[in-house]
């Protein structure tokens, strides 16, 4: 199979001028292949390469060092007449939602379209090329430095192929996933995607970040309390000095201090193995923190996960069971169902009157599919 040169020979575009004719044009398309190249080491915030599009009869590659007006670009984004199409796209909504304040929407997500077909939960694009259209596609500048100008030909060529066949494979995965009943669940998935990313913008999100830490389920209220503040202080802190997360405090520094409740430098001191610079830099910030009286939003020990008893092992694999028969008969990937992760919360949430509480992961489709199964499961189990 041939590829039209302009494909996989983009045009790069380095002026603002350049990139508003394009939006204009790309405005009227039904859909628009992206992709992102970026570098997301020592900041909290990536460092932008490149933006590929491909609108199916030629690819682009946006300079984000040269270009300054974004205006027209971030409009298409947001434009609902334009579907944006990406594989695997979790890590590209989090690069516009933090440099664009915007996320293309709406969206069309190869990686899960191959999930739902039953063509495995995390597909390579390579794999899917191949699957699809019988083209073997190259992946060999996976680390390069995009920052670097000018670009290896390797670079260029590389890029340009991540979104060249993207536009032809959407028209296929679509098709099938009408003719399977299935496209309403996967455009129910993608929505949720964009959902989550935005979110990531919004501080009223913040105060939940708590829930993620593995071992919170050891606190008591005022610890889980100190523990939420800290970790909204963390959020805060990375976005304002652009640095990774862990730079300003590691997980076990703001476990330790939530553990320990240190009311004055010395208790500080006496922390085992909390962050030397974290103490230089930030001891009376930390202190201030845990003092302070709770207040937002009412505190979540429910939602905290807590090890899992015999039984509840019992009942975790009982489920399992029956999410991998029900994806089996649809024949589509088991954790496009439920994974793990999400069937933990509604064993914890069990009631004495063996009522489930059914966690908002596992709702609409998912819930019509799964419920008498799971609950059919978890009382015989």
């Amino acid at each position: 199979m041939t590829d039209a040169p302009d494909l996989i020979h983009p045009a790069f575009v380095t002026t603002n001028e350049e990139l508003n004719s394009l939006c204009s044009r790309w405005r009227d398309l039904p859909v628009l292949a992206l992709d992102t190249e970026f570098i997301r080491v020592d900041t909290f915030y990536p460092k932008l390469g490149l933006i590929q599009v491909c609108d199916g009869i030629a690819s682009y590659l946006l300079d984000p060092l040269k270009l300054t007006d974004w205006q027209a670009f971030t409009s298409l984004l947001s434009s609902h007449a334009v579907t944006k199409v990406f594989h695997s796209c979790s890590e590209d909504l989090v690069v516009f939602a933090e440099l664009f304040h915007q996320v293309p929407y709406p969206l069309f997500d190869t990686q899960k379209a191959a999930a739902f077909l039953g063509m495995g939960y995390s597909l390579s694009y390579q794999n899917l090329v191949k699957q699809i259209l019988d083209i073997d596609v190259e992946k060999g500048e996976t680390r390069s430095d995009w920052l670097q100008r000018p670009l290896s030909e390797q670079q260029i060529t590389y890029a340009a192929l991540d979104v060249a066949y993207l536009p032809r494979i959407v028209t296929i995965l679509r098709e099938r996933l009408q003719q399977r009943g299935y496209l309403e669940w996967f455009e129910a998935e993608c929505r949720d995607m964009v959902t989550l990313a935005s979110a990531n913008i919004q501080q009223d999100d913040w105060h939940d970040y708590y829930l993620n830490m593995g071992a919170a389920w050891r606190l008591d209220e005022a610890q889980l309390g100190a523990l939420q503040r800290l970790c909204q202080w963390r959020e805060s802190e990375a976005r304002r000095r652009n640095k990774p997360r862990s730079w300003i405090a590691k997980d076990t520094d703001l476990m330790a201090l939530a553990q320990a409740l240190p009311a004055q430098s010395a208790d500080l001191q006496r922390i085992p193995d909390l962050g030397r610079h974290l103490l230089q830099r930030d001891s009376d910030t930390l202190l201030d923190i845990i003092a302070r009286p709770h207040s937002g939003p009412a505190l979540r020990p429910d939602l905290v996960e807590q090890p899992l008893t015999p039984q509840m092992r019992k009942q975790l694999k009982a489920c399992q069971e029956i999410v991998r028969a029900k994806a089996e008969a649809l024949g589509i990937a088991p954790e496009m169902l439920a994974r793990k992760k999400q069937l933990i919360p509604l064993i914890n949430g069990l009631t004495d009157q063996n009522e489930l509480m059914w966690p908002e992961e596992l709702s609409g489709w998912r819930r019509d599919i799964l419920e008498e199964g799971l609950r059919r499961a978890l009382m015989a189990a």
